[in-house]
């Protein structure tokens, strides 16, 4: 093999002799550019004989539509092969990507909460998905692709609720830094004029006007929708009242905030009655007839006899409005009815929180006295009444770091060290972090959205039986403590004698009747009775024979459209995979009646879990905003479930004249 390269090399040799003597040999007209052009062919041509490597050709991969069920589509953006984006983050991926095997990837470790979510979740989505980059192709120019640069990184601060200075201190350079350090520093000096603190405001505010116009623009075609409605107070005394829609839009209900008013905190229940028709009739070219729900908790300031804001508003929706009293809040004023002899344990844990918390020398010693010890948590939470976890998530903490506690505040002298010796208050103790616990996850279960009033019922009355339960088991002749893991491992670890067990068992008896009743006097039995008789709503399929059907006094012809609705197997299976709200709007179109008459049902809002999310996001950026920042635009952005039209902002500034 060698001796085949050198004598290549040795014939290439001669041609290149033999190249320079022809040319010096020549005549003399002949100039030295010709000769050097004829040595490179000379030379071109003679290293030929090199080894050359083809290349594997790999084909590109194309689209399949059955890629969709694991949630991606085809990116519109004008790739020269076919690349898949996600319709969850929108991350483009590459074309060696059009795998299912990488695609379920994908899915399984990037949002494993949606593995099993029907292909109809991924057909909605599929509607909503808004490329932000698909905007950049074609023939944008640089200073249109630097404003939608600008518009998407303005979304994404006040989405994540940050400072408007944070995209000039922290997300520019780094981006900065990135795109210097992978691509050149010319590419990153076009970056340079993108973000600043007075451009992000700028852009929040066309952000939110653009998404109040999508907002109108759907509620003024006359569409039903149900309004969610709660004020608060904040620290400097301002008055602020949330209002939250719900509407059908295309194949489902959309929650979406709808305003934010400041009111001063002198102003009557007229006033602020008031203050919302101005805004929604007046400025937002509402009609109060097609609100069909209304949401409220049970504060006085809003439904009180001397407020009538609700009564107000129930009078210019000519009664057609239903109002909700907020599911989580009635369950919080049932879950403060406590016997006296355990309410007094109550405030005694939440004295020693105060005690502890109300000096941050004392907070900062215990927690360094709890790490070191080594118990999963170092620190204890304040109480408040206004929170409706608070209850639970204290006396947990409590019960976990009692020994903490009682060792510390003997060091610190403190005469509530003595509560922690008594055997029977820390019984008491561990009793009520079971049953507040219980109470926890209950509220969390009515919390979240598109919650429909069925599902809520079902948890509370399904509670309610529960408490029952519980009251025929500690009567039995054989109590069990099942129910309460804590109290009963505090039982099993320690001597407890009968007396004792037995005293604290009526007292435990006695509280979950207490609690029973509340609940009974929340959740009144009769207050459901309509709900009973529109149960088809819930299982249109349970009523597959005329017999049944006769019973549910619907008129003729709504009889006869859920008898073929019930008979539908094809329609079974959506209704297994859809939600109940989305179902009902899907066959609207094939058995009206009985669609018309779900959707109201199903529209109000059974909670103001939304506002107490909205009131939170607002702290946050009073909190964090600088520079007189205009507070409705940011929580509009915030708070929005609308998608912006990133190619109508940009068009619309970029070309003024259209």
């Amino acid at each position: 093999m060698d001796h085949i390269f050198f004598k290549r090399k040795r014939k290439n040799e001669v041609k290149y002799a033999e190249a320079c003597s022809s040319s010096t040999a020549g005549s003399g007209n002949v100039n030295s550019d010709n000769m050097e052009k004829n040595i490179d062919s000379t030379l071109q041509s003679s290293t030929s004989f090199e080894p050359h490597f083809k290349k594997k050709k790999v084909s590109a991969r194309r689209y399949n539509e059955d890629y969709l069920k694991y949630g991606f589509i085809k990116c519109e953006k004008p790739f020269e092969n076919d690349r898949p984006q996600c319709v969850i983050c929108n991350n483009i991926l590459a074309n060696e990507s059009l795998k299912p095997s990488k695609l379920k990837r994908h899915l399984e470790t990037q949002h494993a909460e949606l593995i099993d979510k029907p292909l109809e979740y991924f057909q909605r989505k599929k509607k909503d998905v808004k490329l932000s980059t698909q905007f950049l192709g074609g023939s944008t120019t640089v200073s249109e692709k630097a404003l939608l640069s600008s518009y998407l990184v303005a979304y994404r601060v006040v989405k994540e609720k940050m400072a408007h200075t944070a995209s000039e201190k922290i997300i520019l350079p780094a981006c900065l830094d990135m795109v210097r350090t992978i691509f050149d520093d010319k590419s990153a000096n076009k970056l340079k004029t993108i973000t600043s603190d007075n451009t992000v405001s700028l852009r929040i505010c066309t952000i939110a006007e653009h998404l109040e116009t999508m907002l109108l623009a759907r509620l003024q075609s006359g569409i039903d929708f149900a309004i969610q409605l709660d004020e608060s107070t904040d620290m400097g005394s301002c008055t602020t009242l949330l209002v939250y829609v719900r509407y059908a839009w295309q194949d489902d209900f959309m929650e979406d905030f709808l305003c934010c008013l400041n009111i001063t905190s002198h102003l009557s229940g007229l006033d602020i009655f008031t203050e919302l028709e101005k805004c929604v009739v007046g400025q937002y070219k509402l009609n109060w007839k097609n609100c069909k729900g209304i949401t409220s908790d049970g504060a006085a300031s809003i439904t009180g006899k001397h407020s009538r804001v609700i009564k107000k508003l129930l009078e210019v929706t000519n009664n057609d409005a239903v109002w909700n009293h907020c599911f989580i809040h009635r369950e919080a004023l049932a879950s403060r009815e406590i016997p006296q002899n355990l309410m007094e344990v109550l405030k005694n844990a939440v004295k020693v929180v105060n005690f502890i918390k109300g000096s941050s020398l004392n907070n900062q010693l215990l927690e360094t006295f709890c790490s070191e010890i080594g118990p999963n948590h170092t620190h204890l939470l304040y109480h408040t009444k206004v929170r409706w976890l608070s209850h639970g998530k204290i006396l947990s903490r409590v019960y976990e770091l009692r020994n903490e506690i009682h060792i510390f505040l003997i060091e610190k002298k403190s005469n509530l060290a003595s509560i922690f010796e008594d055997d029977i208050w820390v019984m008491k103790l561990a009793y009520l972090t079971d049953i507040f616990g219980i109470l926890n996850e209950l509220s969390l279960k009515l919390q979240g959205k598109n919650s429909d009033i069925f599902q809520q019922v079902e948890r509370i009355q399904g509670f309610q039986k529960t408490l029952l339960l519980w009251q025929a088991r500690l009567k039995s002749n054989r109590p069990s403590y099942y129910m309460f893991p804590r109290f009963l491992q505090h039982i099993e670890e320690n001597i407890i004698s009968e007396n004792i067990l037995k005293e604290i068992k009526l007292e435990i008896l006695l509280h979950l009747t207490s609690l029973s009743q509340t609940f009974n006097h929340f959740f009144p039995e009769e207050k459901f009775e309509t709900l009973r008789e529109k149960c088809w709503v819930k299982d249109p399929f349970a009523f597959r024979n005329p017999e049944s059907i006769i019973e549910l006094n619907l008129v003729p012809e709504e009889e006869s459209e859920l008898l073929q609705l019930s008979s539908s197997y094809t329609l079974k299976s959506d209704y297994e995979t859809l939600s109940l709200s989305a179902f009902w709007i899907k066959v609207k179109e094939d058995f009206p009646l009985l669609s018309r008459k779900s959707v109201p049902l199903l529209l109000p809002f059974t909670t103001t879990s939304l506002c107490e999310l909205g009131f939170s996001v607002l702290t946050q950026l009073n909190t964090k905003e600088r520079n007189g920042w205009d507070g409705a635009a940011g929580m509009r952005v915030a708070l929005s479930s609308c998608v912006p039209d990133w190619n109508e902002l940009v068009s619309r500034q970029a070309h003024p004249s259209q």
